[in-house]
């Protein structure tokens, strides 16, 4: 451990174990989490001290064979332990941060610790499990049912997935945490028109199409977008697909396969070209815990149609069409509605930017750190 640690320091660890994944949904907000404490100086300056001591913010991470990139080099990163993975969180985390407190963001934490904060971000592996392996299951259970009963408290993301853990993990309402996510950081990403992007917006002239994100989870639904346009028949748009292939979804379709264009993963910033000239974004999940692709696509103006289930109606509101992911008729209806209506895609445009434009993550920094600061003065 570094020398400038010391004893007179109320030291906040935050589990910076997400640095040695993947940048995925629950590890990018772990990232824009930390991105507006530290753009904002809400943790390199003494703002606010716990019974009279001042509190810093140090990261933690495990060890790796090169050392870890630190994206934010205002705050001391600490790499340490034996392990790697789950058993680094369990086995080494709680060694290391002893007695002092620790700051988790991606749903995962050491279990028996005491003296901790969780974003637990939903409750999916309870609400729908069919969709999860025995062992990730139980995994998660025990992780999210010690995290109710033994840490400081939990954060979560919407109201919804508050109601979630309560019912299904036992959270007592005052020790949750309701912080919404931002969707501003997309309005920090130019647009990249790459060069597949050029081709198929040359492809596609002024035709109007359907942005939609494939994936092999089942929750995603992508099998109701291709139902959908087959039911649109000859009157239905081309759909650019982003993400993971899946096959088994177009193995039996009768969708003319001329007009789906799948392009893999993209970058964020040729995402964010895609939300700018996307006739519509459909997200038919069926289960959300926040649902922050409809804001990122709402804040660049592209009228989206999502489910009216889970987390989504609350993040959403009518700022968004909606539809039932159990019947993709209702979704094939919501998109001829607005593919007809000019008048209306002007309109979702704007009361899709003006409500995305409410959720900054400086928001969600602030909600954490006020109940932060709370439990620490209790």
């Amino acid at each position: 451990m570094r020398s400038e640690i010391v004893s007179c320091e109320q030291i906040i660890w935050i589990n910076a174990r997400f640095l040695t994944r993947p940048i995925t949904g629950v590890e990018r907000v772990a990232r824009e989490v930390i991105s507006a404490m530290v753009c904002h100086h809400t943790v390199q300056q003494d703002i606010w001290s716990a019974c009279g001591t001042p509190v810093r913010f140090v990261l933690i991470a495990p060890k790796t064979p090169e050392k870890l990139i630190n994206p934010w080099p205002q705050l001391e990163l600490v790499q340490a332990g034996s392990f790697q993975g789950h058993a680094w969180e369990q086995l080494d985390l709680p060694r290391l941060t002893g007695g002092q407190y620790l700051l988790n963001l991606c749903n995962t934490g050491p279990i028996f610790k005491r003296r901790q904060w969780t974003f637990l971000h939903d409750a999916q592996t309870f609400a729908i499990p069919h969709n999860f392996t025995r062992g990730m299951r139980y995994w998660y259970r025990l992780l999210f049912w010690s995290t109710a009963r033994f840490s400081k408290g939990v954060v979560t993301n919407s109201f919804f997935s508050a109601a979630q853990l309560q019912h299904y993990v036992g959270v007592h309402a005052e020790r949750l945490i309701v912080a919404h996510l931002g969707a501003d950081h997309v309005g920090r990403i130019a647009p990249d028109i790459s060069d597949p992007l050029r081709s198929l917006f040359q492809q596609l002239g002024t035709r109007p199409f359907v942005l939609a994100v494939s994936s092999d989870n089942p929750n995603k639904n992508f099998a109701a977008v291709v139902k959908a346009l087959e039911l649109m028949g000859e009157s239905a748009p081309a759909c650019v697909i982003v993400g993971q292939r899946n096959d088994r979804v177009f193995a039996q379709t009768r969708l003319d396969i001329a007009r789906v264009h799948h392009l893999g993963y993209v970058s964020d910033a040729e995402l964010v070209a895609l939300y700018s000239q996307a006739s519509v974004m459909v997200y038919p999940s069926f289960y959300e815990g926040f649902g922050l692709p409809p804001l990122e696509a709402m804040w660049h103006g592209c009228p989206v149609v999502v489910s009216q289930t889970s987390a989504l109606p609350e993040i959403c509101g009518d700022a968004v069409l909606y539809c039932d992911p159990h019947d993709p008729v209702t979704l094939a209806q919501a998109l001829e509605t607005l593919l007809k209506d000019e008048g209306l895609r002007v309109k979702m445009r704007n009361l899709g930017q003006d409500r995305a434009r409410t959720f900054v993550w400086q928001k969600t920094v602030q909600t954490i750190l006020e109940s932060i600061r709370s439990s620490l003065k209790a």
